[in-house]
């Protein structure tokens, strides 16, 4: 046991030393890097301004002579400047690979080159339309200092690994010993999470620590079994939903094609075959649905910027054609939110299907964008609150004629649901009978700004 506690402690802190020695050395050349990046873009533009201003309009002849001149002036100070006309270097001189032709693209552009020696970092920005200044600065300096730093570095790490060596041995010994008067207590423990064991928790030494891990263990177990317990009556209720659902479908599937296999007259067949087409649409739906809710069960979604007036124009215009005479319209000053916005799409075109579902022609449904989310307001036969309390459980139908007629699942109140609480949200229903519902989706999820530097040409 010493020794595996041993081997155990230096597996975690040995790599960590190296890892953090890796980490500062990579850290400070970073710091470097960009130290000297910004001081050569301070000097690039020093030196492009005073030589754009005798460079500017003048001939091929008188280009070559300048750009002589201009190298062999800065090349004294440590600057290395390359002239190219047309993309082709010009006064003796010759680009390093090609990797610089891609920085002669009309623009100011910066590349740091690590694929020759030495490093170079370089800003290339254009004079005219035929002419581009590329300004070189030597950084191999920083590549040297950084090999130095990490050798230095690693040495410190493992000389700090050999202390920490003899130090996890004393550890090692002296936390195992006390481990022994805990055996007993860990075999009764073993095989009855369920039941309560009197544990020596009082102490103030290592038993009592282990002690109180093995009660806080314990715990843990029982809190989790509730959880898995809670989890797998959730399944099996939505299975036994999802049988019951499908059950009527299937058994009129199975009806008509019966019916199909008799000789029937034209019409009648075609009336068949449209019911069957129509149960089939919604057992499709009822499994596409299903397989959406499943996935956010487990899968992650991505937080990003999303305006809440766009999301809401958009679902309108899908709906538009298919409302038959119900009105749509978008209301509400446009605001962003974070969330995934493939979902809040979604929710927001559950929610307007709902909407459609319970009104009549000549009815208007409002959808409004508001500061923390959205919402959606219909004039339908509304809810009473008996409806709220069960609207977002699976496969719960408040009117089932109407869902018999539009085909609903009785899955989209339950995925709207699910996609609130990713979102850290609350789906709120405000609801009269007979003069329609408000279902509001709030969240305190707020966008991150993101700052973008970029250089000017």
């Amino acid at each position: 046991m010493r020794k595996k506690l041993t081997v155990l402690i230096l597996m975690v802190t040995v790599p960590i030393m190296f890892f953090m020695a890796w980490y500062m050395s990579e850290r400070s050349f970073t710091l470097s890097l960009d130290r000297e990046k910004q001081r050569t873009q301070m000097t690039e533009s020093i030196v492009f301004r005073e030589i754009q201003k005798t460079m500017l309009n003048t001939n091929y002849t008188n280009t070559i002579a300048y750009a002589r001149q201009y190298r062999e002036y800065y090349m004294s100070q440590g600057i290395e400047l390359l002239f190219c006309w047309n993309k082709t270097p010009i006064a003796a001189a010759k680009l390093p690979n090609r990797d610089y032709d891609a920085m002669i693209c009309g623009k100011r552009a910066a590349m740091l080159d690590t694929s020759s020696r030495p490093q170079r970092y370089a800003i290339a920005e254009p004079i005219n339309s035929t002419l581009t200044m590329i300004l070189l600065r030597d950084v191999s300096d920083l590549y040297l200092l950084k090999e130095n730093y990490q050798r230095l570095a690693f040495g410190c790490a493992g000389a700090a690994s050999v202390l920490i060596c003899i130090f996890a041995m004393l550890f090692a010994g002296m936390l195992t010993r006390p481990i022994r008067r805990l055996t007993e207590a860990a075999k009764k423990l073993a095989g009855h999470a369920d039941q309560e064991i009197s544990l020596p928790t009082d102490r103030h030494d290592e038993i009592g620590a282990l002690a109180r891990s093995f009660a806080d263990m314990q715990s843990a177990v029982q809190s989790r079994e509730t959880k898995l317990q809670e989890e797998s009556n959730s399944r099996q209720a939505l299975l036994d939903a999802l049988a019951h659902e499908m059950r009527t479908p299937l058994t009129s599937l199975l009806g008509n094609a019966r019916l199909l296999q008799g000789e029937l007259p034209a019409e009648e067949r075609k009336k068949i075959a449209d019911s069957m087409a129509k149960e089939i649409h919604r057992l499709a739906d009822m499994d596409q649905q299903l397989m959406k809710l499943t996935s956010l069960q487990h899968e992650p979604v991505e937080m990003v910027p999303v305006s809440i007036l766009s999301i809401l124009k958009e679902t309108a215009d899908r709906f538009r054609d298919q409302a038959c005479g119900i009105a749509i319209e978008v209301t509400g000053t446009d605001s962003i939110i974070r969330g995934d916005r493939e979902l809040l799409s979604l929710l927001s075109d559950n929610l307007t299907a709902n909407a459609i579902h319970a009104s009549e022609p000549g009815m208007t449904i409002t959808l409004c964008a508001e500061a923390d989310g959205f919402s959606v307001q219909d004039q339908g036969i509304g809810m009473t609150e008996e409806t709220i309390r069960q609207a977002c459980e699976p496969f719960w139908k408040a009117d089932k004629a109407r869902t018999r007629r539009h085909g609903g699942a009785g899955l989209g109140l339950s995925l709207c649901q699910r996609i609130t609480e990713l979102h850290q949200g609350v789906l709120s229903f405000s609801s009269v009978p007979g003069k329609g519902t408000r279902v509001t989706f709030t969240t305190s999820l707020q966008p991150v700004d993101d700052s973008v530097t970029s250089t000017a040409p």
